[in-house]
């Protein structure tokens, strides 16, 4: 019969505590950043389309802007009908 025995007086490894550590730090700070550029990119979604062209946005944001705008307009609408308003 093989028996492991388990000292229990030896300190435990500090170097790989020490890299899962900034293993997770790191990821927690780039899920940071992440979180930060979104909440950024969506207060930029809510500017008007003509607001995204005078502050020279790319096309691509502006035909977003657009297409959110006509379809707020249209759910608006739609609400309006279903009302009876």
């Amino acid at each position: 019969m093989n028996s492991t025995t388990c000292h229990l007086d030896r300190p435990l490894p500090t170097r790989p505590v020490a890299q899962l550590w900034h293993a997770i730090a790191s990821r927690w700070s780039a899920h940071l950043e992440a979180a930060r550029k979104a909440q950024e990119f969506n207060f930029v979604e809510d500017l008007s389309a003509e607001t995204l062209r005078d502050i020279g946005a790319p096309d691509q944001l502006i035909s977003r802007a657009v297409v959110r705008q006509e379809s707020q307009q249209h759910r608006l609408l739609e609400l309006r009908q279903w009302r009876g308003g």
